[in-house]
């Protein structure tokens, strides 16, 4: 614990985002600041060019206080780097939700409530005069696993992080796919059942039977508690054949994103992907179900970031604000 109370860790047209990686513009002492948010905890530190981490501290999101108190946590977390890291060149943000790719304004983020079109960006530039940019969470650790990690040789893939909700990053042609309007790759919203009631789980309908609400973590929980197991998180969890069938459904929910987007290559990334059998399930149940062009042809491949992809991807967001 640090003596602020954090955990600290060493360690049309498609749009597309800046390609950094074409840019020669970096030394190795070049480091930059990622801030990762999430429902459940906001990790932040610095990140060299290679990827490496140098330094990573995490806190509570504490979401059930609000928008407006987690903006000001943020902006305390901004204020820290700046203070330990003085010499950054730049801060990168990867939040849940949509990103609208004009405004930049952070969308309906269905793990921070009253988060429903958020300009976070100018709350940020009022503390620091680095370059700052902000990206979709997924998004932002797809374009590291492109660029610094297990994506270097695939142009094409799709990249799905798991853990307290699934998100989903797109790769085309070396270049990350937004969307028209910001939100493509949003693969935790792959609708599961179709004959689920409306409002049984969540009262917004467009949260009903979706992919993150089956094997989110929550969701891998409760699928845990109702094997007999006393557990509160994946971590906690021991028993195979609740791991097994928790990457299985995800996998199913994988067939139907890789034939909508017509990629073979598979990335995961997140907390929830450490766990044991989650990937290895995933894997064979894309080609047992995938259809045959796709299966005969899937690769599934463990994130290189692992779970510091969505920290190592928040700075690649700043990065790429350097180097353009």
């Amino acid at each position: 614990m640090t003596d602020d109370g954090c955990q600290q860790r060493s360690g049309g047209q498609p749009r597309v985002a800046p390609d950094f990686a074409q840019h020669n513009v970096f030394s190795a002492m070049n480091t930059y600041a990622g801030i990762d948010v999430g429902g459940t905890g906001i990790k932040y530190g610095v990140v060299d060019e290679m990827g490496q981490t140098v330094w990573e501290e995490s806190v509570p999101t504490q979401a059930d206080e609000g928008r407006d108190a987690v903006v000001e946590r943020i902006c305390g977390i901004v204020r820290r780097i700046q203070q330990r890291s003085p010499d950054i060149l730049s801060v990168g943000l990867g939040v849940p939700g949509v990103v609208d790719p004009d405004t930049k304004h952070v969308q309906a983020p269905p793990n921070l409530p009253g988060w429903d079109d958020v300009d976070l960006l100018s709350h940020i530039r009022q503390i620091t005069f680095k370059p700052v940019d902000l990206e979709n969470d997924a998004n932002a650790a797809a374009l590291a696993e492109a660029h610094m990690g297990a994506g270097t040789e695939h142009p094409n893939f799709l990249y799905a992080t798991l853990g307290t909700g699934i998100g989903g990053g797109v790769i085309l042609g070396g270049r990350l796919y937004r969307g028209p309007h910001g939100d493509a790759g949003e693969i935790g919203h792959i609708i599961m059942d179709a004959w689920a009631r409306e409002g049984a789980r969540d009262p917004r309908p467009f949260r009903t039977a979706v992919l993150e609400d089956h094997v989110g973590n929550a969701g891998i929980v409760q699928m845990a508690r109702q094997a007999g197991h006393d557990v509160h998180s994946v971590a906690e969890i021991t028993d195979e054949n609740v791991l097994r069938e928790a990457g299985r459904v995800i996998g199913i929910g994988m067939c139907t994103a890789m034939a909508v987007l017509g990629v073979r290559v598979l990335i995961v990334g997140g907390g929830v992907s450490q766990a044991p059998y989650i990937i290895e399930s995933i894997e064979q149940t894309i080609k047992h179900r995938a259809i045959p062009t796709i299966a005969a042809h899937a690769v599934v491949l463990p994130a290189r970031f692992g779970a510091h992809a969505g920290l190592v991807g928040a700075a690649a967001v700043g990065r790429a604000v350097v180097a353009r």
